[in-house]
């Protein structure tokens, strides 16, 4: 399979702030729950989605459940996608304990850069879920050149993000994301 390339235009760092990110997770939570009746279990994806999974979680008055995966090599800037992506679903497995997802499951994460990672979770996650469970997915950002998208999205963008838990590059300058406005549903 063609590993889709992460769209960079080189022309700035994007940079999430903790507001915005506060905002952005409260405007998914917000549209997800009026698009759907409720939803059952929140689920990270560490690293980048534990901070707006526990802020959505807390929005909808639950526990977030984590998941690591493992996309990017290093943390350097303007990484391409190489399309391994490793998944440790080991504590969800263990915490599930035999039993299966169960309603409508939502996965967050900060970005969806090729749409790998979000393919992986989907299909390690197919035994874990009942019959009538459904995978939602919800991310900060989407670069344009995914090829796999999320359920829902807040930014669109087309150059490297920087997330309030990371590092910024010490020899570039950052620019602040717009406030968060809407959430972008793809269907």
């Amino acid at each position: 399979m063609t590993t889709a390339r992460r769209d960079f235009d080189h022309r700035k760092i994007w940079r999430v702030t903790p507001e915005a990110l506060h905002d952005a997770a409260t405007l998914l939570a917000d549209t997800i729950l009026r698009d759907h009746s409720s939803v059952e279990r929140v689920i990270g994806i560490a690293n980048g989605g534990v901070s707006p999974a526990h802020l959505i979680a807390t929005t909808l008055r639950m526990n977030a459940r984590m998941v690591r995966a493992r996309h990017n090599i290093g943390d350097d800037v303007y990484q391409q996608a190489t399309g391994d992506v490793s998944l440790d679903l080991t504590p969800l497995t263990r915490a599930l304990n035999g039993r299966r997802l169960t309603g409508t499951v939502l996965v967050v994460d900060d970005i969806c850069g090729s749409g790998a990672t979000l393919r992986r979770v989907h299909d390690d996650f197919a035994p874990l879920l009942s019959p009538s469970a459904q995978i939602l997915t919800a991310v900060l950002c989407l670069n344009t050149g995914a090829t796999t998208l999320p359920d829902y999205s807040i930014w669109t963008v087309s150059d490297w993000v920087v997330f309030p838990w990371e590092t910024p590059p010490a020899d570039q300058d950052t620019t602040p994301l717009p406030p968060p406005r809407k959430v972008l549903h793809h269907v």
